[in-house]
């Protein structure tokens, strides 16, 4: 068991390339933390949380070694997709949520498959960071996976994909971000950040035309994805402290026009309001490291932890938190997603399973989930 953890801590500090802090100079923003609601908004959002109601189970993927790192939500084939880290498998793996049997996809010229991301024919791409490639699969077409290199000798950490089919991944040692035009199948030009020392880690596309990017050095930036020279970085005033001081990975909520950022060497979650720019700060009491996020039915954030067997689900609306164990002692998560449904799944890289989270509120649950 020791010798697996060593090589993840190894494998993850390959892939992401954490380092220490330092400050930047960027435009100053005014912060504002998370204001108190009312007391009845704050009292029926609290009894909420405390009567969530879950039921949690693991399906192990059926190889004795396998490491499961980032599950995707497949809509149309009710699937959630997942690739395996194992050096040199070669593969991802597909579950059904009708049966719940797992499906095994082997992929040439590939080694690993970290991030995955859907195109709007329904394809499968997919980054391999350690030989530097990307590739699709594909079941209908034969072969059904090709790949393309990365011409980079960085790591490539987040990927994401816009509606236009470009694939955008960030480069956090160089300061820069990559497109590959999934239909040309050819890269443009490299997109050069133009703030000294920025390292780009998670990314994610905003309806019609965002980019949204984390960037560790304290800050968040946004691009236009139909026109690239128009970049712009947020940061909190330094009167307010250091509430953005690690942002690792990045989540959309359209509902409250909110970026939400995990600070995954603070323990903390940090939001921001795309209209009104002003920033938000919540604390985890916790061991673990935030990292990936999902939103419920409810409309929550759930939390990964992933150097840790505890879980969060933050309501945004209140700030209230609510901590919840996990099956096994030392799963290991780092990703998660949401289905139709509403409920969690996640990669658990360490036992080899996907876990799973129903979530009811007051005991009501739809009789079609599973």
């Amino acid at each position: 068991m020791h010798k697996v953890l060593v090589y993840l801590y190894l494998l993850t500090a390959l892939i992401l390339m954490f380092s220490v802090q330092n400050s930047i100079m960027s435009r100053d923003l005014l912060n504002k933390t998370h204001p108190d609601p009312p007391s009845v908004l704050r009292q029926e959002n609290q009894d909420r949380l405390q009567n969530l109601k879950v039921t949690m189970r693991e399906y192990v993927v059926p190889n004795n070694q396998s490491w499961p790192l980032y599950p995707l939500f497949d809509h149309q084939r009710n699937l959630v997709w997942v690739g395996d880290t194992v050096i040199d498998s070669g593969r991802i793996w597909s579950f059904n949520l009708t049966n719940a049997k797992f499906k095994e996809h082997d992929l040439n010229d590939t080694s690993i498959v970290t991030i995955l991301a859907l195109d709007s024919n329904n394809t499968i791409w997919y980054l391999d960071p350690l030989l530097k490639r990307v590739g699709f699969y594909n079941t209908s077409l034969h072969p059904a996976n090709h790949v393309y290199p990365i011409r980079t000798n960085v790591t490539i950490f987040g990927m994401t994909m816009d509606k236009n089919d470009t694939m955008w991944m960030t480069s956090p040692d160089n300061g820069e971000v990559l497109r590959f035009d999934t239909k040309t199948k050819e890269f443009k030009p490299v997109i050069h950040l133009p703030f000294p020392d920025s390292r780009p880690l998670g990314i994610t596309f905003d309806k019609p035309d965002t980019i949204w990017i984390a960037d560790e050095r304290g800050s968040i930036i946004k691009i236009n994805s139909s026109d690239v020279h128009i970049i712009n970085q947020y940061r909190p005033h330094f009167s307010k402290g250091n509430i953005l001081p690690s942002p690792t990975a990045i989540l959309v909520v359209p509902d409250l026009n909110s970026i939400f950022v995990s600070n995954h060497n603070d323990k903390s979650i940090t939001s921001f309001n795309t209209v009104s720019n002003l920033f938000g700060h919540y604390r985890l009491n916790t061991t673990g490291l935030p990292f990936g996020m999902a939103i419920d039915k409810f409309g929550d954030i759930w939390i990964a932890q992933h150097t840790s067997n505890k879980i969060f689900v933050l309501n945004p609306s209140s700030g209230n938190l609510k901590e919840f164990s996990l099956i096994d002692p030392h799963p290991y998560v780092q990703w998660i997603t949401s289905d139709s449904n509403g409920n969690i799944w996640m990669a658990e890289q360490l036992v080899g399973s996907l876990g799973h989270i129903r979530i009811e509120e007051d005991g009501i649950v739809n009789n079609q989930e599973r």
